[in-house]
């Protein structure tokens, strides 16, 4: 029974080098961009992280805002001086900014 098969060439060293340095630049491209996804995923989560606590602060001084007057005041007259946008300060019902 004879084989059929071509000899397999051997390969030198320096090609078996270059193999190796190109399946090491290949991995390098992998855990690259594996970290660039990490990244990306963790900077979304900490924006809906950062929104749910403005969600959850503005709903928390909404609800004392009804209930206490004197704090509402108190709160208006600070959203006085922060809030710069006119639709902002409408929504709070405060007199537009002069534009002097």
């Amino acid at each position: 029974m004879t084989d059929n098969k071509e000899p397999k060439q051997k390969l030198t060293l320096e090609q078996k080098i270059e193999q190796q340095e190109q399946k090491l630049k290949q991995l390098k491209a992998q855990k690259q961009a594996a970290e660039a996804r990490e990244k990306a995923r963790k900077k979304e989560q900490d924006r809906k992280d950062d929104t749910r606590i403005k969600i959850l602060l503005g709903s928390y001084l909404k609800k004392k805002m009804d209930s206490n007057p004197d704090f509402n005041s108190q709160i208006l007259d600070e959203l006085e001086n922060y809030l710069t946008a006119e639709r902002d300060r409408k929504l709070f019902g405060l007199s537009p900014l002069d534009q002097g």
